[in-house]
């Protein structure tokens, strides 16, 4: 947003009309996707219903099969003939047999032949068109082949023959296979045709084509998912019982989407006007407001080198020319007040950096004299002790961290601040004889880095004589210094000392953000202070970029979270002597 304001107000006009474009010509895309995608649904409603109208009628197909067959198979004569082990006895009885199939092949048309074998798969009787032997006998239930193309096209039935005398269950006998032309599949598939150059077809176990609309019959497999692969078709399918049969409706897509094409059409001059529209209006805005503003931005720009004197022509009679005039008017003031102006604000700027110097000096400067009054102790203490070496330490610490005190400089390396703690660290353990320990851990890439000084001792030592001196047995606290994601530095200072109450970090957070307060409000309050130096500075040095966060549990430990920015090198010391510039 930001970005789009600075633009200037032409191409500003000019983005506005191409995302107004694009949403036009999105919802035009859209629009004729939601259409099609309905036509497409209803498409598919509607052969949903014409393909369970032909399962219906492909249904209705195989229980009449089913029941000539079981009317045929067991009949007294056919279940006589399956027993009779006499040849001649069936043999005289096969003009029985041919009469039953004749009359069996007068109720179906499309039964061409019939077949009847016996439990070891020899043909006893045989009725109407000759055709090659496909059966694949015995079988336990009725079975339908695929298309056979011998003789013609045509498939078969198989119906097991069980002996309904016997105590036994499923007795096979024999078997009787019904040679079936395919053409009565034509009466089922008609008037099934959605577009005139869909297909709706039959397909058998293996794809081939039993019956069709719309498309010649053959005996080739069909590849359906090709088909259904192929974008340019709506192909649904239907697996029929009994025989895994396919029922399969093919539909092409720019057939069937053709009338869409009108929308289309509409679709496009309609972009096509409001382009134009848009276009026109981009010229009157140019030509009735642009100019006009470009003159007065172009008077605007050179008013510095023209001198004080020089004025605006109103040349347009419009909110443009009264623009200029008040323009002019202003120009007026401006120079009337002008010099009053920068004496005044040169004056505040001046003050205002001479305030934050003097604050941030004093801070810098701060020595705790209840440190140093415990360090002057502990050096007489040894010293009645006659302890040399550890005076000798002790005191070359000391020396070190007044000495880092008072450099001149406000910004130093993290290696420098790490080892002004250690410093600390030692004169506090030969003070509690190693009860409290200071642990330092930082990464190796920060070490070189620029940071605040005097910003990580006093924290330590908060940590120490507020959190820990109190405790009984061995006290830690650990420093940590690693990067952000989001390029800064952050320093975590953890103790396990006697902590604080929910309470008291609240109400010391509070006074830490109340930027007015440079000392903690109530009486007695130590742990502040410090604190509040270290708050002050960071926020005088980065502003808003630096954050602190205290966390701490009573009796557990007490942890203290700050965040700065991590400068550049070269920016933080040129930041630097300008400051110690304006203190000189």
């Amino acid at each position: 947003m930001d970005r789009f304001r600075k633009l200037s107000l032409i191409r500003q006009i000019l983005f506005l009309i191409l995302i107004m474009m694009v949403i036009l010509l999105i919802s035009f895309i859209i629009t004729n996707q939601i259409a099609k995608r309905i036509v497409e649904r209803k498409v598919t409603d509607s052969v949903d219903k014409i393909l369970l109208q032909a399962e219906e009628k492909m249904t209705s197909f195989y229980a009449d099969m089913s029941e000539i067959s079981t009317s045929l198979l067991y009949s007294p004569t056919i279940q006589t003939a399956l027993t009779v082990e006499d040849k001649v006895t069936l043999v005289l009885m096969n003009p029985d047999l041919t009469s039953m199939f004749a009359n069996t092949m007068a109720l179906k048309e499309n039964i061409r032949g019939i077949r009847l074998y016996n439990n070891e798969g020899t043909m006893l009787a045989i009725a109407g068109k000759e055709i090659g032997d496909s059966a694949k006998l015995p079988v336990q239930k009725t079975e339908y082949s695929g298309l056979l193309s011998t003789d013609g096209p045509h498939y078969t039935i198989t119906v097991p023959i069980y002996n309904l005398k016997s105590l036994q269950i499923q007795d096979y006998m024999g078997a009787c296979v019904f040679s079936m032309d395919v053409s009565n599949f034509n009466s089922i598939l008609q008037n099934t045709k959605i577009t005139p150059s869909s297909r709706f077809l039959l397909l058998d176990q293996n794809n081939k084509i039993l019956a069709s609309e719309g498309a010649v019959s053959n005996i080739d497999p069909i590849d359906l998912a090709e088909w259904k692969d192929d974008k340019r078709y709506i192909v649904q399918s239907v697996t029929l019982p009994h025989t895994g049969w396919k029922l399969i409706n093919i539909i092409p897509k720019d057939e069937l989407l053709r009338d869409l094409d009108t929308i289309q059409r509409l679709n496009i001059a309609t972009y096509l006007v409001m382009s134009g529209m848009l276009g026109l209006f981009l010229l009157l805005f140019f030509s009735r407001i642009m100019r006009p503003i470009k003159a007065l931005m172009d008077f605007m720009r050179s008013y510095s080198k023209m001198g004080s004197d020089s004025r605006f022509t109103i040349e347009y009679h419009n909110e443009i020319g009264v623009l200029a005039s008040h323009l002019n008017k202003m120009l007026d003031e401006i120079d009337a007040l002008g010099q009053e102006v920068q004496l005044t604000q040169k004056q505040k700027y001046e003050i205002e950096i001479a305030k934050k110097q003097m604050e941030i000096s004093a801070f810098r400067n701060q020595i705790n004299p209840h440190f140093l009054y415990n360090t002057l102790e502990c050096i007489r203490a040894l010293a009645l002790h006659n302890k040399g070496e550890e005076i000798a330490d002790i005191s070359a610490s000391l020396s070190n961290m007044f000495r880092y005190s008072v450099k001149g400089n406000d910004f130093v390396t993290i290696r420098d601040e790490i080892t002004h703690v250690k410093e600390y660290a030692q004169i506090i353990g030969l003070r509690f004889a190693g009860r409290i320990q200071v642990e330092v851990e930082a990464d190796e890439g920060l070490l070189d880095r620029k940071t605040l000084k005097m910003l990580l001792q006093p924290i330590v030592e908060n940590a120490v004589f507020h959190g820990l001196e109190r405790k009984r047995g061995k006290g830690v606290v650990r420093l940590t210094v690693q990067p952000l994601s989001d390029n800064r530095i952050q320093y975590t200072v953890q103790d396990n000392g006697c902590g604080m109450e929910e309470e008291q970090v609240q109400e010391l957070l509070q006074r830490l953000r109340n930027s007015d307060a440079l000392v903690p409000e109530a009486k007695g309050d130590k742990q502040g202070i410090g604190l509040a130096n270290i708050y002050r500075r960071i926020k005088l040095f980065y502003g808003d970029a630096a954050e602190m966060d205290i966390q701490s549990q009573l009796n557990a430990e007490t942890i203290i979270r700050i965040a700065i920015p991590a400068h550049d090198n070269a920016e933080v010391e040129e930041g630097t002597n300008r400051v110690q510039g304006i203190d000189r």
